[in-house]
């Protein structure tokens, strides 16, 4: 049988799915508009009155730009996701089904990453495990509650 939810806290799978939707989608859009703000003024992340933070602030440019291109994919998706749940169609569910298990297996990637480059503090390392497991549960449950809508309008042959 597979792990198959009946509700989504509470709600019925469609409306969890659009719920889900909807915050995703103010979410990303949110990110997106920020990346995009501080992608052409990245001075205002960091102090600049050290020369020698030149080359970090290109490599910063670069990290903002694939943020905000992620965030306005990641939007597309959900506004899809919200529309795919209104309307029935399943087909619509699959790029935001595609899309956050890679953008969460990148978040899990980066945050081992994040945390090999700075073993010396012992408080960012618990700060981002702790951080990085509820990201991954919370992320985990929204693909699960959206996966048991897909697979319920799969089962209804829509």
């Amino acid at each position: 049988m597979g792990l198959e939810m009946i509700n989504c806290c509470g709600f019925s799978l469609k409306h969890g799915t659009i719920i889900i939707g909807v915050v995703q989608s103010i979410f990303s859009f949110m990110f997106l508009v920020l990346a995009a703000a501080y992608a052409e003024h990245p001075n205002e992340l960091i102090d600049i009155s050290d020369i020698s933070v030149g080359p970090s602030l290109t490599a910063l440019r670069i990290a903002l730009s694939i943020i905000a291109i992620v965030s306005a994919l990641e939007c597309v998706f959900s506004i899809l996701l919200i529309f795919g749940a209104e309307t029935n169609r399943p087909k619509l569910l699959l790029p935001w089904l595609i899309s956050n298990p890679v953008v969460l297996l990148a978040y899990i990637l980066l945050t081992l990453m994040a945390i090999i480059h700075h073993t010396r503090s012992a408080l960012f390392i618990i700060g981002h495990l702790t951080l990085g497991f509820f990201a991954t549960f919370i992320a985990s449950f929204k693909f699960l509650c959206v996966w048991s809508f897909y697979k319920h309008l799969k089962s209804l042959n829509f």
